[in-house]
């Protein structure tokens, strides 16, 4: 159990994939904070397994929306209408309780609420370009598919990875291209070995990167994956930095090179085609 709260509107639920349905009920939650002069709390329940989205990524998204506390909790076996009682009200104060139009059990929720004295707001889905509602299920076949323009109209944003810059091997210098390792939490899924146009936001600035992701056959043998971005225009020293990566397009795949002359040369090309793309 966390802190308790009081007097707070609360959006809950697992928010994975972090679409424009999940930032809508945020928005919808910090506006009615504001209007009702309440605090606005996301509770987040920990999934099971993989997960596009990873507590730090949610808080970061949901934090640029406005919103003030961010919870994440395990997921506890119980009764909606319990989960909205013992947790919602009595452990986070909820007064308001703002819900996505496409929940599975609005009319319960509401029912529930009232016997707790809580007010329940529906908050209008998002749709897509087709007009189809956009859901987690919706961006896990985008990713998938390594459809990160899909992902970018789903979500309204790239599909991100925040992490920590680490200490890798150095390799990256040896064909005069200095990378940032990222670190990623376990349960990150992770796009597709291959060359990526990516972003990078570094504090306030946001960059122009070439990330490579997976194993490294040209350079090394060793059989564990690695994000490794080369940032362009880029010389600052950023180890043990936190940095955003987003993922914007596909560039190539793994090759296996003869000699660093070739890795080289590939590079080279790499880089401009993410310059062209980005």
């Amino acid at each position: 159990m966390g802190k308790k709260m009081q007097d707070t509107v609360v959006a809950y639920g697992y928010f994975d994939g972090m679409h424009k349905g999940h930032i809508n009920v945020a928005k919808k939650t910090v506006e009615t904070a504001k209007e009702k002069g309440l605090t606005s709390v996301v509770v987040s329940c920990k999934k099971v397994g993989e997960v596009l989205s990873t507590e730090e990524e949610k808080e970061y998204l949901f934090k640029e929306t406005g919103v003030q506390e961010f919870v994440y909790r395990d997921y506890e076996e119980m009764a909606e209408e319990d989960f909205i009682k013992n947790v919602l009200v009595e452990e986070y104060g909820a007064k308001v309780i703002v819900l996505g139009e496409n929940h599975s059990n609005v009319a319960k929720v509401k029912e529930a609420a009232k016997v707790c004295g809580a007010e329940v707001v529906i908050c209008e889905a998002a749709k897509a370009q087709d007009g189809t509602v956009i859901t987690t299920e919706a961006v896990r076949t985008a990713f998938d598919a390594s459809d990160f323009d899909k992902i970018l109209e789903l979500c309204g944003h790239p599909y991100i990875m925040i992490g920590s810059v680490e200490h890798g091997k150095a390799l990256g210098r040896t064909v005069g291209m200095p990378t940032a390792n990222l670190g990623v939490a376990d349960d990150k899924l992770k796009p597709p070995s291959g060359v990526y146009a990516t972003s990078v936001k570094i504090d306030d600035g946001v960059f122009k990167a070439m990330t490579n992701i997976g194993k490294r056959p040209s350079v090394d043998n060793y059989d564990y994956v690695t994000i490794e971005a080369f940032i362009l225009d880029f010389a600052r020293d950023i180890y043990g930095k936190k940095i955003i990566l987003g993922v914007r397009q596909f560039v190539r795949g793994v090759q296996k090179f003869d000699n660093l002359e070739q890795v080289q040369k590939q590079v080279q090309k790499d880089i401009e085609k993410v310059r062209e793309v980005l």
